[in-house]
């Protein structure tokens, strides 16, 4: 795969004044009172603006203005120095820039630059004249949870177990301006050295380039790959004349995808779907594709299922999801940061409540700010929904459904309050006691409004909110959607150490409807073969199979939802159904079906199975090889004869079917049809008599032998003849043998006439 690229564009307002890129606070916008920004000597206006460039909405590729200052980061991996990538910016700069300053992230080093001078610690001016200056250096990948301890979703706790806010640095940055000297123009665009401000599972980023024994990982180069935060600089620059923007993107050196805030470095492969407006780009590096317990296509049902699902909100246009190798110690299942990235350890599965891709997506469409007295709203709503968008989509049943929910109602979590986050037992309890929470809410706001409203209301209103979420204003969008009886349940549950209930299933049927049937099609890693060469499993990819050979695959199909339905099983061979399995399955049943196609012609086919792939190569049968010739002896007496035995094996990777010619002294005196599969050998024993003395060469297909025949002994023809053994090539018994039985007919007759 090439490198991937992501860009974004950002319009910084006409005028801003520099100030270095650690600053955070953003001018209000110019009023027509007495602080209004005056005109410039030379004619031009002088405004204030701000701007975050790292959080910009993306923009496509070759779309920047070429009035804006670019940002090209470049990455690459460095095999030479493990637990660092390389980092490349490369600036575009306009005529009409006079200054530009960039700050690296901390703990760069073998810093080079084209066009820029250090000017103090990580701060580097540009000179002014290169139009393409360029910076160059190392950084360190690892971050590990070194500093905080992260529980199974990327929550941050210090070492004693007491919650505390997952924290990062300031992100890509913000501007800040002030009115300029005149004539000039400054603008302030910084972008933090991690680059992520609302990671769910972020840390400050450690400076080590390896984890010890006891620490896990949140990012990390492993020498093959890297799966890394994009490091962001603080930029600022002064102009001239009309606004000069800002706009950014992100490509690698090498194999590589990027998203917004998240990349990936080595050989990988792309699978993407687009549903609901939005497109689900799932990256599968080289070393996940056979650590993954679903396949592609399972991971972007579900998350394309669950947009549907989710309608709180605009979503996200572009997701972006890497399947991480599960060759390093991950401190977390998944993590989901800047807008719409996130990583799932690619080994965990769908069918369970504690789901990370869905939990992490959720992540995804949250978009509202919280106070310490509603932040366990994050991870409670990204636990529920994850366990409820399991048990809609039928990777779960009720019965495990409700096993998470009641992990709520135990100690230590059961007591804490959940708007006091000083009360939480571990960082866990927002995940516990908050998703039993947040599903009790959900049930009690569809009873009271007939269906007309669920917690996913709330949820939209909290998104829409442009200041941070106090409990008060959590009671009221409760009350809005249902009455003031489910907002004191919502107090209840979250502003004292009360704790709901778990609902039986009859409750939940009356709530959230009836349980549909969901089936659940299971196709194996591996097909099986079957004909006239093998039978068994094929686990080669791509599987090569001969002409006249049949292809099936065996699939369970479980009913995982709360009624009888019906299934169906398709199995495609390039887009067209060749076979397919029906029936009805009872709830909490499953069968095991097996479709199959016989392979008529070579060729190459895309076998396919409920979003499942298997590449099939079909080949005529290979010439049959014979592996070693012997005989049971090669001295021999004429009229005697030998036992040969041949080892018969296939020419590479299909089955040999063919006939296979036994010689003596080049002359056919029989053949043998033989059919062997691949790494098998097939035994044929031949008997084979001669009747002239000398040296007799015997061939069996592409082996030989010598046998040395000699003159018969002193025994009487009879005696000579009753010894040998009928095979190739004993003609003389043969005649012997039509002989006395002609005469023994020919005696009845005579017996008979008299």
């Amino acid at each position: 795969m090439s490198g991937g690229s992501r860009s974004a564009v950002v319009v910084v307002a006409l005028v801003l004044a520099f100030a270095g890129p650690a600053s955070a606070a953003p001018l209000a916008s110019p009023s027509n009172g007495a602080d209004a920004p005056s005109v410039a000597p030379d004619g031009l206006p002088v405004a204030a603006s701000s701007v975050d460039a790292a959080d910009a909405p993306p923009a496509s590729t070759g779309t920047t203005a070429t009035d804006n200052i670019h940002l090209t980061t470049r990455l690459a991996l460095t095999p030479e120095t493990p637990g660092e990538i390389g980092v490349t910016l490369r600036f575009d700069i306009p005529d009409r820039v006079t200054e530009v300053e960039t700050t690296l992230a901390p703990g760069a080093r073998g810093v080079e630059t084209t066009g820029f001078a250090a000017t103090d610690g990580d701060t580097y001016e540009w000179d002014g004249e290169t139009a393409k200056p360029t910076i160059s250096y190392r950084l360190p990948a690892n971050e590990t949870d070194a500093s905080a301890r992260f529980d199974t979703h990327g929550h941050a706790v210090t070492g004693d177990d007491r919650p505390a806010t997952a924290t990062a640095p300031a992100g890509a940055g913000s501007a800040t301006a002030v009115a300029p000297t005149a004539g000039a123009t400054t603008a302030t665009a910084a972008a933090a050295a991690t680059a992520a401000t609302d990671a769910t599972a972020t840390t400050d980023t450690p400076d080590a380039t390896a984890a010890t024994a006891d620490e896990r990982y949140l990012f990390a180069d492993a020498g093959p790959w890297a799966l890394v935060r994009i490091p962001g600089p603080g930029v600022s620059w002064r102009y001239r004349g009309e606004t000069v923007g800002f706009s950014r993107e992100t490509t690698t050196a090498g194999p590589g995808a990027v998203g917004d805030r998240v990349a990936f470095l080595g050989e990988y492969s792309v699978r993407e779907r687009t549903a609901h407006g939005q497109t689900f780009r799932l990256v599968i590096p080289e070393g996940s594709t056979d650590a993954m317990t679903v396949s592609p296509d399972a991971v972007l049902d579900s998350l394309s299922s669950a947009s549907d699902t989710l309608r709180v909100g605009d979503r996200d246009q572009s997701v972006f999801v890497v399947a991480a190798p599960t060759g390093v110690e991950w401190a977390v299942q998944g993590l989901q940061t800047g807008d719409a990235d996130m990583w799932v350890a690619a080994d965990r599965p769908l069918d369970e409540a504690d789901n990370p891709w869905l939990h992490e997506y959720v992540h995804t469409r949250q978009s509202y700010d919280t106070t310490a007295e509603t932040r366990w709203t994050i991870e409670g709503g990204a636990d529920y929904y994850a366990a409820a968008l399991a048990l809609e989509q039928g990777h779960i049943g009720f019965g495990e459904y409700a096993d998470h929910l009641e992990r709520g109602t135990r100690d230590p979590h059961a007591g804490a309050v959940l708007s006091d986050p000083e009360t939480w037992a571990s960082s866990a309890t927002p995940y516990r006691k908050g998703s039993l929470v947040m599903g009790d809410l959900d049930r009690r706001i569809r009873l009271s409004s007939g269906g007309g409203s669920t917690f996913a209301t709330v949820f939209a209103r909290l998104n829409a909110e442009g200041e941070p979420v106090t409990g008060d204003r959590l009671r009221e969008l409760v009350v809005a959607a249902a009455n003031e009886s489910v907002g004191d349940a919502s107090d209840r549950y979250a502003r004292t150490d009360a704790a709901p209930a778990v609902w039986d299933a009859d409750s939940h049927e009356a709530a959230f409807g009836t349980l549909a049937p969901w089936m659940d099609v299971a196709p194996p890693a591996a097909v099986e073969i079957g004909g006239p060469y093998r039978d068994g499993d094929l686990r080669t990819s791509p599987a090569t199979v001969a002409v006249g050979e049949t292809v099936t695959v065996p699939t369970t199909v479980t009913n995982r939802g709360g009624a009888a339905g019906d299934y169906r099983v398709a199995l495609t061979v390039d887009n067209r159904t060749v076979d397919a399995a029906n029936g009805t399955l009872e709830p909490g049943t499953n069968t095991t079906v097996r479709p199959s196609w016989t392979a008529a012609e070579p060729g190459t086919y895309e076998l396919s199975l409920d979003g499942r792939t298997y590449e099939v190569r079909v080949r005529e049968p290979s010439t049959p090889r014979v592996g070693s010739l012997s005989a049971d002896r090669t001295a021999v007496e004429a009229g005697e004869s030998v036992l040969l035995t041949a080892e018969v094996v296939a020419e590479g990777a299909v089955p040999a079917d063919g006939e296979v010619t036994v010689r003596v002294d080049g002359e056919p005196v029989g053949t043998e049809r033989v059919r062997v599969a691949p790494d098998a050998t097939a035994t044929l024993t031949i008997p084979v008599a001669f009747d002239e003395p000398g040296r007799r060469t015997v061939t069996v297909g592409n082996r030989t032998l010598t046998v040395t025949v000699s003159e018969p002994s002193t025994a009487t023809a009879t005696d000579t003849s009753s010894t040998r053994t009928p095979g190739f090539g004993a003609v003389t018994a043969a005649t012997a043998l039509l002989v006395a039985l002609a005469a023994l007919l020919g005696v009845g007759r005579r017996r008979s006439g008299e």
